[in-house]
């Protein structure tokens, strides 16, 4: 496979000023104009003290926004921020069904609605168990009639006066079979269980003609699935949750650094993204970084909210 794939970052937006009495300026541009990019829009956790939006991710194709990864909180404002086209969207996937990925969907949708979207939108995710629902029954159950959002309950008809309905489909998040039954013209979607507790959840890769990137958040690596499912990829985006030395419970739900450097190294991909930085290790980035260096000799990157790289 040919990656040519480059790490560079673009955080100050674009301005121009008019040679008028009133001041115009072109709204912020935070990816390139060409190419593949991953933007970061919340890197942090639900921690009240860190003041960053819940982990959440855009992937960029020649400039337009084409799938969002989660929508925890603060999702909807940082869309905005992003300058990202809600009709541009060819789908949005959830890792797991859970507060943290999903708190910010409602808002969103109830801000798509001036977007004149047409299309159908898809929405993917992991099946449920008797703690945790489906993603179809979330999606159901928060936009239905007899939900808390029933001005909403038109997403779900085909006779939409948003202009636009949900699809919504659950993902097998048991066992270890890998699946791929989503992609366009655009972009090929594929998705593989992964271990969080027993909770559960996916893991995605979203690949765009010769290049590659892996959505890998918060997880146990007991299945020891996604180097194979990462192989070829440009980039892995980790959820990056617990300090070097954790151990216990916190270990059963994420992994530790010298495990990212491991699985990244592994999977020989350029670089590695480390959002959902919370409490125990937001400020720690310098010990995690020399741990997953004893790994891992690529490109290792702590990103902020709305900082883009590709």
């Amino acid at each position: 496979m040919t990656r040519n794939f480059l790490i560079s970052l673009v955080i100050t937006g674009l301005t121009m000023t008019c040679a008028t009495s009133n001041t115009q300026t072109v709204p912020k541009r935070f990816c390139g104009e060409e190419g593949v990019w991953v933007q970061v829009l919340g890197s942090g956790d639900l921690d009240l003290q860190n003041d960053r939006g819940a982990e959440s991710y855009l992937v960029w194709n020649d400039d337009r926004a084409i799938l969002l990864v989660n929508a925890g909180a603060g999702t909807s404002v940082l869309f905005d921020q992003s300058n990202a086209n809600f009709n541009d969207l060819g789908a949005i996937v959830f890792s797991r069904t859970s507060l943290e990925q999903t708190s910010d969907l409602a808002a969103l949708l109830v801000a798509s609605r001036r977007s004149y979207r047409e299309e159908p939108l898809t929405i993917l995710g992991p099946t449920g168990d008797d703690a945790n629902l489906s993603t179809s029954e979330f999606v159901t159950r928060l936009l239905s009639t007899e939900g808390p959002y029933p001005s909403l309950a038109s997403l779900l008809t085909t006779r939409s006066p948003n202009g636009y309905t949900l699809r919504t489909r659950d993902i097998q998040a048991k066992g270890r079979k890998r699946w791929a039954g989503f992609g366009n013209e655009e972009f090929i979607l594929s998705a593989i269980p992964i271990y969080h507790d027993g909770a559960p959840a996916l893991a995605w890769r979203i690949d765009i003609g010769e290049q590659a990137i892996v959505f890998a958040l918060g997880f146990n690596n007991q299945k020891d699935l996604v180097t194979n499912f990462s192989k070829d990829a440009d980039a892995i985006v980790f959820t990056h949750a617990l300090p070097v030395g954790t151990v216990g419970t916190p270990t059963k739900k994420n992994l530790l650094p010298k495990q990212i450097g491991r699985i990244a190294e592994r999977a020989d991909v350029r670089f590695v993204i480390l959002g959902g930085r919370g409490w125990r290790t937001l400020g720690r980035e310098s010990r995690s970084l020399n741990e997953i260096e004893t790994e891992f000799d690529g490109t290792i990157i702590f990103p902020d909210d709305l900082e883009c790289w590709g």
